[in-house]
């Protein structure tokens, strides 16, 4: 059974609750509930200021999997582009455009996200990303992580990213640490607007 210990923040809390936004916006309550069924878990609603076992997020991931017939390489990725994508998450959304005008640029600010994100959440314990540029508009990106699905998060959030800058490239996950990354056109699209100032409400 799913158990929840002290509060903080952990990625496993992060991980969980932003599975059950997708799953829930995307494929409705009842294929949220038939995962959580599956997963044995208690409780249906994660809260991501709480810490909840180590791994658990890839194994409900893996039983969200199990229920929607799909590869759980593919539910990570496709929850990544939601993270980017999703009105209801623009804060993310936010947080990486503030990585530069361009999305070279914006690769070149990963390295830096972990120290952002602990701001908002000091307690954090975020992946170790490293970037490497290996040749004109290509790029060697290192994720280190406890949890499997990460990888496969990033590769969504940057294929999101990718979209919303207007740039067409390759984006290749090793099935280990690394993802590769081609710039094919930087100019491929009109992107999306991005205003620094939050709109008024």
């Amino acid at each position: 059974m799913a158990s929840e210990t002290i509060l903080g923040a952990d990625m496993d809390a992060l991980l969980l609750r932003s599975l059950q936004g997708y799953v829930r916006d995307t494929f409705g309550p009842a294929i949220w509930q038939a995962v959580c069924r599956r997963s044995s878990l208690a409780v249906e609603t994660f809260e991501p200021m709480l810490r909840y076992d180590a791994g658990m997020a890839d194994r409900v991931a893996e039983h969200a999997a199990d229920v929607l017939g799909r590869p759980v390489e593919t539910i990570w990725e496709d929850m990544g582009t939601y993270l980017v994508t999703n009105p209801g998450q623009e804060g993310a959304r936010r947080l990486l455009r503030f990585g530069g005008t361009s999305y070279a640029d914006f690769l070149h600010s990963l390295e830096e996200m972990p120290g952002r994100a602990r701001l908002a959440l000091p307690d954090l314990d975020l992946p170790v990303i490293t970037l490497r540029e290996i040749g004109a508009d290509q790029f060697e990106i290192w994720c280190k992580s406890q949890l499997r699905g990460i990888l496969r998060v990033l590769v969504g959030m940057l294929t999101a990213m990718a979209d919303d800058y207007g740039t067409l490239c390759l984006i290749t996950p090793d099935g280990g640490d690394r993802i590769t990354v081609r710039i094919l056109d930087s100019f491929h699209g009109s992107g999306r607007r991005f205003d620094l100032a939050l709109p008024e409400r």
